[in-house]
C-alpha cells in the first residue's frame, strides 16, 4: 500500500472505531465492526488508545467514498465492497495491516459488515488475501479516478484553457507550462 500506486490517501487514525462522516439519514449508522478484539494481538503491547496518541494507527479508508454507489454497482454481475484498512506503524517504519473491513448492502437494503485479520494458513488465508485484492482494487479505482484524474487532469484542464487564450506563445510563462499541458486536453477528451 505505501509504496504501491495510491499511498496519499493513507491517514491517522484519530478515532476508534472509526465512523462515517456520510448521512446517517441516507446510510444508516456507519460506526465501523472493527472492534480492539480484532486487532489487540497486533498492537505491540500498546493500547488502542496509547496507538493513536503515539500517532502508530493508520487508515486506509474507502468507504465513504464507495458506500453511495454501491447498490447500483452491485445491480450488475459485478459485485463489490467498500472498504477501510486499519496499519499498525511498526518500530522500522513499516505500514502492517491490522484489519480489512468489507461493508456492502445486502438484498433487504440492511448494511453488513465483515472484518477480517492477518492469517498464515488455511482458508483464512485465503480469505484475507482475497480482502486486500479488494482493497487494492479499491485503492486503485480511487486512485485513477479521484487521485489522479480528478486532482491532476480535471483541474489542470481550466489553467491550460486559460493560458492558451490569454497568454502569446512568446511569453516566458506560456513557454515554462507548456511542457507540462501538452496532452493534458487530448487525454482528458478520451
Amino acid at each position: 500500500m505505501l509504496a504501491g500506486l495510491n499511498p496519499v490517501v493513507i491517514r491517522c487514525l484519530q478515532e476508534f472505531p472509526p465512523i462515517s462522516k456520510l448521512d446517517p439519514t441516507l446510510f444508516g449508522e456507519q460506526r465501523s465492526t472493527i472492534s480492539e478484539e480484532h486487532v489487540k494481538h497486533n498492537l505491540h503491547g500498546l493500547t488502542i488508545e496509547q496507538a493513536i496518541k503515539e500517532k502508530r494507527l493508520f487508515i486506509l479508508d474507502h468507504h465513504d467514498s464507495l458506500m453511495p454507489y454501491l447498490k447500483r454497482i452491485n445491480t450488475t454481475t459485478t459485485q463489490t465492497y467498500a472498504s477501510r484498512t486499519l496499519l499498525f506503524l511498526n518500530e522500522d517504519g513499516s505500514l502492517k495491516p491490522l484489519a480489512i473491513e468489507l461493508t456492502r448492502e445486502d438484498e433487504q437494503s440492511r448494511i453488513v459488515s465483515n472484518v477480517y485479520t492477518p492469517a498464515e494458513t488455511g482458508a483464512e488465508a485465503t480469505i484475507w488475501q482475497l480482502a486486500k485484492a479488494y482493497v487494492t482494487v479499491n485503492d486503485s479505482g480511487f486512485h485513477q479516478l479521484v487521485s489522479h484524474w480528478l486532482h491532476t487532469h480535471a483541474v489542470t484542464e481550466p489553467f491550460i484553457i486559460a493560458t492558451n487564450r490569454q497568454l502569446s506563445v512568446l511569453h516566458p510563462i506560456y513557454k515554462l507550462l507548456h511542457p507540462h499541458f501538452r496532452d493534458t486536453m487530448y487525454i482528458n477528451a478520451l
